[in-house]
């Protein structure tokens, strides 16, 4: 198969596999609605995910130990700069941090 069809077809799995998501069907009921075999789905799934780009990894800012008197300063990668004062508590300059990045809830840890 040539390289453009290679890519046609990835690009309507690719799409497919949106459709479920979206749909909230199972595997089962969407192949089904969909008139594609289950292997195939799982195939072109495991085939398209190995194929996205892998996440940039987080970086991570040591703080100091002991806040400066002028405060902490966040430079966000837009330029803007936060000022967070002298007295914020460690937990105010972490939700702050966690702000600027726009980490999902769930991959929030303490």
């Amino acid at each position: 198969m040539a390289r453009s069809a290679k890519a046609a077809v990835a690009a309507v799995w690719r799409e497919r596999l949106a459709r479920w998501k979206r749909s909230k069907l199972s595997i089962v009921a969407f192949c089904r609605q969909e008139q594609v075999s289950q292997p195939s789905f799982f195939q072109w799934r495991r085939r398209l995910a190995s194929m996205e780009p892998a996440e940039e990894p987080r970086r991570f800012v040591q703080l100091p130990p002991v806040w400066p008197a002028a405060g902490v300063q966040l430079t966000l990668p837009s330029g803007a700069v936060v000022t967070l004062p002298a007295q914020a508590s460690a937990e105010l300059i972490t939700v702050a941090i966690r702000a600027a990045l726009v980490i999902p809830l769930e991959d929030q840890r303490c």
